[in-house]
């Protein structure tokens, strides 16, 4: 909504206020006159009906203009704050016995111009919203009825004196007015409009029902309330029939329909209206109080103290009321943009009571719409969003907030709309919280890839197990058992011969036995836990002797290795080696060990004089088993492979496995 439009919005509304507050101030003087009361004479539901429809529907068509349920409110809202102005000037000359320039035609226009005002609400309001639009081609019919009904009713009303409303103590004894001859349309076709009416009005709830029923999950939220609101309003008019303090039900059954749009419109982002809707639905709350503390002053003290004391007594009594209440609509529609300490409470309590961390980014970013009131946030960490609450309006969002974690950006926060430069200062302090659920939602992501990672490895290593168990060791052990029975077999006729098999025998054990040796080293070499890492490293280069001069660098102050680092460094630094010999063609290699400065760092180097490993192609199962083996612990590996100036490995593994 541009400023001008809603200067305008706020033009019109006090214009439609000045009417109301007009019939007011002349009410005591009325009353003085013998005038039946403004609850009594009904104009208290037009008072109502002017301000509730009238002040929402005009701020609707300001940033709306084609919004056709919009111009029916502001239709409706005129129209019975118009007949209710008319009505205060008419009775007001008429009563006085001075006369007022043309008071008797206003009493005339203000006798019928409700009714198209009351029916347009039960009938096509019903059956155009929340779209503007009938629900489907079937429907016209309802809306000719209403059409028709209306028209028959409005001409009905017009063609009567203004007498005819059964309202006693209107006018003074003997008063016939302008039209007196007229009895209005004929018979039939007061019931034919009737029968459309009636017919319209059941059209446009069941309609409603319609609506609701066919609709998604928003488009229901929308409308439950208007729903409700229309069997409300309904209910009360019937009730209003049987009970002696009717013209009061009457005037309250104006209220629920426009409540529940305004409900519609700021809590489920109806027709995504600016948020200068809070001021409108602050204006109109304070101004139905300022009509009904006005109206109970005047009925009490209005003969003993005038008008002018009433009014001045009714705004020292609604301003305190207009500040509670417009916080309270800000509140509503701006959620806690004006309060950053119960916006942090909020928050606060969303991070203690969450418990995986993406159920907390999810939290987080609802509790950041719900505060601030806009329709879509959204938790993006790079390359994907994480977390996010509410729908887009379209394809771009308006704001966007980067989140910083001790410096570091680790994600974004988009935002569905955009937001005043107040609104920013408190995301400024929202952020940092935010970022810190992000950075826990990506530790725990890292925690749970690492945990894939090392179930993978492990089910590698039993299967690697399996293999050499099922493959080499079984089948062995199963040769031997049968050794063992041909042994047994050649004891009594053949000793020479059982001798051979035991000899056989007694070689292949010893064989099984160094294999047994061979897998259980494999899983935890003995010269890590007799030599150390140097240690094992030297003694593993020495057995490349003849091949490859291996040569090993580390600081006597070298720190303890927990055993996961060390056997990852031993296996990597065999690797290498191994492919300088294979793959390098190298004479030379160094391996080289050291803490880095960044504490808890240990860095491994493997540096050759050979040709390098080759294309990237020729990169095989021992360079991605060097690139898992740091990964799980969560390490870096580095490789630099420049053909004629060797081949350079630089690992990275954290002392601190978790």
């Amino acid at each position: 909504m541009t400023d001008r439009s809603a200067r305008r919005a706020a033009v019109a509304a006090g214009a439609l206020l000045v009417l109301v507050l007009g019939t007011l101030v002349v009410e005591p003087r009325l009353r003085q006159l013998g005038v039946t009361g403004i609850v009594e004479r009904f104009d208290a539901f037009r008072a109502v009906a002017a301000l509730s429809f009238g002040v929402p529907g005009l701020f609707v068509v300001a940033q709306r203009p084609r919004s056709r349920v919009g111009w029916v409110m502001v239709v409706v809202g005129t129209a019975q704050g118009l007949g209710l102005a008319l009505g205060a000037y008419g009775l007001l000359g008429i009563n006085d016995g001075t006369g007022l320039p043309g008071d008797e035609w206003a009493m005339w226009v203000s006798n019928w111009v409700w009714i198209p005002a009351y029916l347009l609400v039960p009938t096509i309001f019903l059956l155009i919203f929340p779209d503007g639009r009938l629900p489907s081609r079937r429907w016209w019919p309802a809306s000719a009825a209403a059409y028709a009904g209306i028209g028959v009713n409005t001409l009905d009303w017009m063609l009567r004196p203004v007498t005819y409303e059964q309202v006693p103590g209107l006018f003074p004894k003997g008063y016939a007015g302008v039209l007196a001859g007229l009895t209005g349309v004929p018979d039939v076709l007061r019931t034919a409009g009737t029968v459309c009416t009636v017919g319209a009005v059941l059209a446009a709830v069941g309609s409603l029902v319609g609506r609701y029923r066919s609709a998604d999950d928003e488009v229901r939220r929308r409308l439950q309330w208007v729903l409700a609101a229309a069997l409300l309003t309904v209910g009360l008019l019937g009730v209003a029939l049987f009970v002696p303090w009717g013209p009061v039900i009457v005037a309250l059954a104006a209220v629920p329909l426009p409540v529940a749009v305004s409900v519609a419109v700021v809590a489920h982002r109806l027709w995504d209206l600016d948020l200068l809707l809070s001021r409108a639905l602050a204006f109109g709350a304070v101004s139905v109080a300022l009509l009904a503390t006005y109206a109970l002053v005047a009925a009490t003290l209005g003969n003993a103290i005038g008008s002018g004391a009433s009014a001045l007594i009714v705004a020292l009594a609604v301003h305190p009321l207009y500040l509670r209440v417009s916080a309270a609509a800000n509140r509503l529609v701006y959620g806690d943009r004006d309060d950053p300490a119960r916006a942090l409470r909020r928050l606060g309590v969303r991070l203690s009571d969450a418990g995986a961390p993406g159920d907390l980014l999810e939290r987080m970013a609802a509790e950041v719409g719900r505060v601030l009131r806009i329709h879509y946030v959204a938790v993006e960490e790079p390359g994907a969003v994480v977390a996010s609450w509410g729908r887009p309006s379209g394809a771009d969002t308006s704001e966007s907030v980067p989140l910083l974690y001790q410096g570091e950006r680790v994600g974004t926060l988009l935002l569905g709309e955009r937001l005043r430069p107040k609104d920013r200062a408190l995301l400024a302090q929202l952020a940092p919280h935010v970022a810190v659920a992000v950075r826990a939602h990506r530790l725990g992501a890292d925690l749970e890839r690492s945990h894939g990672r090392l179930l993978a490895a492990r089910q590698e290593e039993r299967d690697r197990l399996l293999y050499e168990l099922h493959d080499g060791l079984g089948p062995t052990l199963a040769a031997l058992a049968l050794q063992v029975d041909r042994g047994r077999r050649l004891v009594d006729t053949d000793p020479e011969g059982a001798k051979r098999v035991m000899d056989e025998l007694s070689g292949r054990i010893r064989g099984t036995v160094e294999n047994v040796r061979a897998i259980v080293n494999d899983l935890r070499p003995p010269p890590l836990d007799t030599l150390g890492l140097t240690g094992a490293l030297a003694e593993l280069g020495r057995g490349f002797a003849g091949d490859l001069a291996v040569e090993v660098e580390a600081p006597p102050d070298l720190p303890a290795l927990p055993p996961p680092v060390e056997l990852a460094a031993y296996r990597i630094a065999a690797e290498a080696m191994t492919n300088a010999v294979r793959h390098a063609m190298a004479s030379r290699c160094t391996v080289s060990l050291r803490a880095c400065d960044a504490p808890g760092v240990l860095e491994l180097r493997v540096d050759d004089d050979g040709v390098g490993v080759g294309a990237p192609a020729r990169h095989g199962f021992g360079l991605a088993s060097m690139r898992r083996r740091s990964e799980e612990l969560d390490g870096t590996f580095e490789l630099l492979d420049q053909a004629g100036a060797g081949t350079h490995l630089v690992v990275r593994l954290p002392l601190a496995v978790r």
